[in-house]
């Protein structure tokens, strides 16, 4: 089983402990870890990327658990695997590219994540080269700064930088956003 929700429910703490917003109550669900396409479907505020944040541990649980490729996370942030595993196999595209673009060009951007996974230089920049063109990126653009180019763009680019990392599980917020 590739991501699993056993009973999960969040909750956003309010300005006092009274006050907390239920973002998701009791979830159970199941994604396979290949072979399957799945498109989480309501409208503003239910919980859709709140659940999506989950999938690789950018959120804990406020109950319940989320078993990732086998690795348990609870709302116990002591008794939680290395997240960093985790993420490698869970690609998380944010719902605003903005949020994930910060390096100084395209090129360098998207070497960041193979970068930190450990990969010499030329590998990053394979890794990197290879996930461009996969989005259709021009290479004419690669020395551009990520925040000159159009927001279209900005997507490919962060869809990219994820995608470089090679996850086993990509998640998009909003893929067709902008």
């Amino acid at each position: 089983m590739g991501i699993s929700f056993q009973e999960v429910s969040h909750f956003y703490q309010g300005p006092t402990k009274k006050q907390r917003t239920v973002a998701l109550k009791n979830i159970h669900l199941n994604i396979a870890s290949s072979g399957e396409f799945i498109a989480l479907v309501g409208k503003t505020g239910s919980g859709k990327s709140t659940l999506m944040q989950h999938m690789n541990a950018l959120l804990l649980p406020s109950s319940g658990n989320v078993v990732i490729f086998g690795k348990t996370i609870t709302p116990f942030k002591n008794k939680n695997p290395k997240l960093k595993e985790i993420r490698k196999k869970v690609g998380f595209v944010f719902q605003f590219p903005e949020y994930q673009l910060f390096e100084a060009d395209v090129l360098s951007d998207v070497c960041f994540g193979p970068k930190n996974q450990g990969l010499s230089r030329e590998e990053c920049e394979k890794c990197a080269r290879e996930a461009l063109a996969l989005v259709g990126f021009p290479e004419k653009y690669y020395s551009q700064s990520p925040f000159e180019l159009s927001g279209g763009q900005k997507r490919r680019v962060a869809i990219a930088g994820i995608l470089a990392m090679h996850p086993r599980v990509l998640v998009l917020d909003e893929p067709t956003a902008g």
